[in-house]
Formats: structure tokens, sequence, C-alpha cells
């Protein structure tokens, strides 16, 4: 809560004293002096904003995520990180945000500036190509980058997920196990994959928190996202939610008035399209974000029980119900918050309303 204010406070404070129109100028300046650049090379002052921007953005945000890892978590006896292995995970991070934000970047507003009134629709597919190449690299080359992911051992757990795929028709091609428990004790399952090349993780945690009956009953419930559409539909989702803002962006973008507003009042020169694109998403866009981010939230918890329900058509209801009933208390999980407070915040439904609905579920199939 203490971070989520600063941020606020931070945000409101860099619009008052005019942050952002200094970093670009001072941008300029360094793009000038060190590489001869001039205020029309607009995509590498960019770059060169963007990285003062993110060195900016890390420092004041070290402290709260310090705090966090080292005190809150540690309090509770989940923090395995060392100083060592947190500040290399930070420098990866950087380091990566760099390689593929800077072309990322530098090819988007490639397309704003050469796509002319309609720019938006290739935006649109570009964020859509783009969205699909990070689906497929992240987990197979940058997620190993952070940890390490071996095969899970032959035997009676391996021999009866590769059984429950067969039975669901899920193209299982290898399946892992992540050594989580080097930076948190938290637990967790995914799938990633694209077609017939389908993958599982687990958590060494999980395998550590709960038998091998329950970790069925938890893939389950995964393979039930993926048998009733809900994977594909959240990313249908994300590509109509990347339309819609970009669009909404390009109504705003030629509003000098808009702009001049927050510092950029010079009209012998446009405002920077990176300026203009952080501006929109800060303030025009941030309500119907928050909007939309709700009707998301309520849509996630509809899936989650969907995906519960499936679990307990496998017959599998009581090992899931005490599979989720070990995760959360491992992971002090609120079991049952404030509702209000939940339905807006937790995309997945509380503990205490899941198990309700699978007991119900089992009543009727009685």
């Amino acid at each position: 809560m203490i971070s989520s204010t600063y941020d606020t406070v931070e945000s409101v404070v860099f619009l008052l004293v005019g942050f952002l129109p200094y970093a670009w100028d001072k941008s300029v300046e360094l793009g000038q002096t060190y590489f001869s650049w001039t205020p029309e090379d607009e995509i590498k002052i960019t770059l060169i904003f963007l990285l003062l921007t993110t060195i900016v953005g890390t420092i004041t945000a070290l402290p709260f995520e310090m705090y966090s890892t080292f005190q809150i978590e540690r309090k509770h006896g989940f923090n395995k990180q060392t100083l060592g292995l947190f500040f290399s995970d930070k420098a990866k991070s950087f380091v990566l945000s760099c390689a593929i934000g800077g072309p990322f970047v530098a090819l988007l507003l490639k397309i704003i500036k050469m796509g002319g009134e309609y720019f938006y629709i290739y935006v649109w597919g570009f964020m859509f190509v783009f969205s699909v190449i990070m689906m497929t690299i992240v987990p197979v080359v940058i997620m190993p980058l952070f940890n390490k992911y071996e095969p899970l051992p032959d035997g009676d757990l391996k021999n009866k997920i590769y059984q429950l795929a067969d039975r669901l028709s899920y193209p299982l091609k290898k399946l892992f196990v992540m050594d989580g428990s080097k930076r948190s004790s938290h637990s967790n399952a995914f799938m990633f994959g694209f077609g017939s090349n389908k993958r599982i993780v687990l958590f060494d945690t999980l395998m550590e928190q709960v038998h091998d009956d329950e970790i069925l009953a938890i893939l389950g419930h995964e393979l039930g996202h993926w048998k009733l559409g809900h994977t594909l539909t959240n990313f249908c989702v994300t590509q109509v939610y990347f339309g819609a803002a970009f669009y909404i962006f390009s109504l705003c973008f030629t509003s000098h008035d808009l702009f001049a507003a927050f510092g950029f009042d010079d009209s012998s020169r446009p405002v920077p399209t990176v300026i203009a694109l952080l501006l929109f998403f800060q303030t025009i866009w941030a309500p119907v974000d928050k909007m939309l981010s709700f009707v998301l939230t309520v849509f996630s918890r509809h899936c989650e029980f969907g995906a519960d329900e499936f679990s307990v058509d496998l017959g599998m209801s009581q090992k899931l119900q005490s599979g989720l009933c070990k995760i959360h208390l491992e992971n002090l999980g609120a079991m049952c918050p404030d509702p209000w407070y939940s339905m807006y915040h937790y995309s997945h439904p509380p503990l205490v309303e899941r198990l309700s609905a699978m007991m119900e579920l089992d009543k009727k199939k009685k």
C-alpha cells in the first residue's frame, strides 16, 4: 500500500514539476554531446530518454522492492533470495529490457510515424506479432536465464500426468520441474507452448507441499483453462485491448493543447511520440484501463470457477480442494477476504468461495 501510494505521489509530482520535458531535453543534450544527434533523430533520442527514465524508476522502486523481499517476505518465511541473487536478477532484467525493449520501441515509433492517419491498424498488427513472438521465446529463452528447468524424473507422477494429458487430448511433449525454491517458498504450476508442442512446468515447492494426486487435480484445473478455451480467449481480449487503446490514442495524438498542459507548450516543435504515448496511458487511458481491468478481473474469476468445475467433472474434486487448502496455508493466503475488496483486486475467487462452489457441484452429482 505504501509503495502504491508513493507511485501515485511520484507520478503527480513528476507531472507538476515537468519531469518529462526535463528528461527529454536532457536526452536531446546527451544525444548531441556524445553522438552528434539532432532533435530530428527522435527515435534515437527516445532510446536515451527511456534509458534515463528506466534508471530513475529502478532507483526509486529499489527500496520498496528490497523491503518487500528481505523484510516482509522473509518475516513470513517465504524469501530464499540472497542479496547477490536479487541484484543479479535486477541486472539481467535491465539488460533484457534494453535488448528487447529498445528495438521494440524503435519499431513501434517507426510504424506510428510511417503509418499515416490509420497507423493504429499497423500498430495493432505489430503488437499481435510481438505478442506471439514473446509468448514463444519467454518460456524457452528468457525464463531459463533466471531459473533452472529439469525434466520431471520418471515415476508414477510423470506417468499419471501423461495419462491425464492423453485423456484430454492435450499434446504434452515435455514435463519440467523449476527450482522456484531458490527465491521463494511460494508454489505454482503453469503450461506453455503452441499447437502440438505443449509443456508443463511444476515448481519444486509445489511437489513438496502437496501429494501427487493433488498435483494431478491442480493440473486438471489448469488443463481445464486450455480445454475450455480460456487461454485463447484471454489472448484475443488482450489484442482487442491493444487495438482499442491505440485507436483512442490516434484521436489524441495531434492535440497540441492536450500536451501543452503537461509542459510541452513549444508550438515550434511536435511533441515526441514516446512522450505522447506515456502521457496518454498515464492520464486519458488510465480511468478507462481501471474499468476494463475490473471487467477482466470479473471474467478471470468466472474462468477460475469454470476450471474448478472442469476438474470436478474429472472426478478430482476432493483432491483439488485439499490441494488448494494446503497451498493457501503454505502461502498464508487470505481465504475469506472482504468481498468488495476481493471483487476488484483478486483475479482468483477467494478460497472459501471456490470450496463452496465445488461442494455444491459434489452435492448435485450425488
